[in-house]
Parts: C-alpha cells; sequence; structure tokens
C-alpha cells in the first residue's frame, strides 16, 4: 500500500508534459496571429484606398513622410522635357527629405517622397539636392535623344491644411494659383481649381 501514492504519480507524467504543449501551442498562435496583422491590415488599406495591395507597404511609408513633413512650406523647381511629364522638385530645410510633384501630359498631379536618410551618405543636407536630381535627370533625358529642355515655373506652396485623409493645399506657379485636394495615402491630386492668390490662404 505504501507504493500507491508512487506508483500514482508515476502514472500521470503527462500532466505537465501537457501543460507545456498547451503553453506552446498558445505561443505558435500568438505568433500566427501577429504575422497576420500586417498582412489584414494592409488588405483593409489596399481595398479602402483603391490601392495594389503589393504598394500598400510604400504608400504607407510615403504617408508618414507626407506627415512627417506637413509644416514645411517647400518650393518647388521644375523642369520640363518636351512630349514628357512635368517634374517639380522641392526639400523641406527642417528634414532634408526631398518632394517630387510630377504632372502628366494629361494633367494629372502626385507626389512622391524621398527621405534623407536613404540618400547617399557622402551627400550632407547643406548640398545642392535640386543640382544633383536635375544634373541626373539632364544627362539621362541627353542620351536618350537629343531634344531641348527647359526650366519652367517654380512652385511653391502658399498654405495647406489637413482634411480628413487628404490635405488641402494651394499652389503658385507663374502668377496664378490652385488649390488642390491631396490624397494622403495615395500622394495623388483627387481635385484642383484655380483660386485667386489673393484669398486663397488660409484653407477654410
Amino acid at each position: 500500500m505504501s507504493d500507491a501514492p508512487s506508483l500514482l504519480n508515476f502514472s500521470h507524467p503527462a500532466h505537465p508534459v501537457n501543460r507545456t504543449l498547451t503553453v506552446v501551442k498558445l505561443l505558435v498562435l500568438a505568433v500566427s496571429v501577429a504575422a497576420a496583422v500586417p498582412t489584414a491590415r494592409n488588405l483593409y488599406f489596399s481595398w479602402k484606398n483603391d490601392v495594389p495591395f503589393s504598394q500598400v507597404d510604400h504608400r504607407l511609408a510615403q504617408a508618414a513622410l507626407l506627415e512627417k513633413n506637413f509644416d514645411c512650406r517647400i518650393a518647388y523647381r521644375s523642369l520640363t522635357t518636351q512630349g514628357n511629364a512635368q517634374v517639380e522638385v522641392g526639400s523641406c530645410a527642417k528634414t532634408g527629405d526631398i518632394s517630387i510633384r510630377v504632372k502628366s501630359a494629361d494633367g494629372q498631379v502626385n507626389y512622391e517622397w524621398i527621405a534623407f536618410d536613404q540618400l547617399p551618405k557622402p551627400i550632407s543636407k547643406t548640398a545642392s539636392l535640386w543640382d544633383l536630381i536635375v544634373s541626373r535627370a539632364v544627362a539621362d533625358e541627353a542620351a536618350r535623344r537629343d531634344e531641348p529642355f527647359n526650366v519652367a515655373q517654380d512652385v511653391t506652396v502658399l498654405c495647406q491644411a489637413k482634411s480628413g485623409d487628404n490635405i488641402i493645399r494651394v499652389v503658385q506657379s507663374g502668377g496664378q494659383c490652385t488649390r488642390e485636394t491631396v490624397s494622403i495615402f495615395r500622394g495623388s491630386v483627387e481635385k484642383s481649381a484655380s483660386v485667386p492668390c489673393d484669398k486663397a490662404c488660409p484653407i477654410k
């Protein structure tokens, strides 16, 4: 009879093992759920904003850069090549991040950002990022064909304000002003209209 407790204990060795297996299963489940969260988030953003799933991470990064540089009043300098889109480039003096404004031949405008910390390290914040970009663009264009190029009217952001998932901004070029509605997530101008420069700001 004295051996009964020990035999009883020996006959149920699986109890701690079962607990360990349960913990392992829960950990695996937690890891699986955690891994699925970014995918679910990306699917939601893709559906909500009508953006290809493969581009969601890039667009989220672009939206973060736009938010980061929201307070910067950027003056864009333009380069136009005949028959091609108009490209305007500016940088935020506070962060060094570069904003590229692309206007296609059909009038569609899109914004793209390049974070300063993604640029080659030998280039300092005080370097002329515009000269670097323009010289490369001109060299590439000249290598493809011998078309003349000209510097177009510069574009300046006069004022801007957030409105839901959009940014409303007024840009001035060649003495004319345009009110743009820019999608924070897509980086595209969803709506634009000419406005009088002396009454466009502040945005209401």
